[in-house]
């Protein structure tokens, strides 16, 4: 079952961006490792950048900082109200769903996934991933933080490594890493979260 983003903002809840607050001292370290990969891919040029399911910006206001040209995507427009209220100038946030991202042109440097995919099931998890793959430019790499399958599935979601790579066929695992729990309810941590980094071949 996929997980109703809907339903939570209209009931005002969103504890991903407590966690995401929590721990941006850790994704600019990480963020840094992308820029440098991708500053000089096309000179005078700022790299381009999406995140996938964006909410309100918090990555993508930290992605725009470091240097990057920055698409947000998320499907709930009440989450890109915040995230337009708060853009900066390398920001542009489209509401759309992330298995049909037709509407943006090629060649992103950068793919960020903070718990989209975890929150798709069967065909929607395939269209994403071709998707994204479409979007891609040479030596692109992208950035998953996910849950792992357990028995609460139905409520938060998860996705094993093997499931991941089989979503992304396009693309070669690289690294993979336990993500903090700090922040996180008992649910989430039995998910047993991790970082996943893909390279575009």
């Amino acid at each position: 079952m996929e997980i109703n983003y809907g339903l939570y903002y209209r009931l005002g809840l969103h504890p991903w961006e407590h966690y995401a607050k929590l721990h941006l001292a850790n994704f600019e370290h990480q963020l840094q490792v992308e820029i440098e990969q991708h500053a000089g891919a096309s000179p005078g040029v700022l790299p381009r950048a999406i995140d996938l399911g964006c909410g309100s910006g918090i990555h993508c206001r930290r992605m725009a900082a470091a240097g990057f040209e920055v698409v947000g995507v998320d499907a709930q427009q009440r989450a890109l109200v915040r995230a337009r209220d708060q853009a900066g100038p390398h920001e542009t946030y489209l509401q759309a769903d992330v298995t049909d991202l037709s509407k943006l042109a090629p060649e992103f440097n950068f793919f960020l996934d903070s718990g989209c995919l975890q929150g798709l099931v069967g065909e929607a998890r395939s269209r994403c991933g071709h998707a994204v793959g479409r979007l891609a430019a040479p030596g692109a790499t992208f950035l998953a933080l996910q849950f792992g399958n357990s028995r609460f599935n139905s409520f938060i979601g998860g996705i094993s490594r093997e499931e991941l790579q089989d979503v992304l066929p396009q693309w070669a695992l690289i690294d993979d890493y336990p993500a903090e729990t700090r922040g996180l309810g008992w649910f989430q941590k039995q998910s047993r979260p991790h970082w996943y980094r893909f390279l575009y071949r």
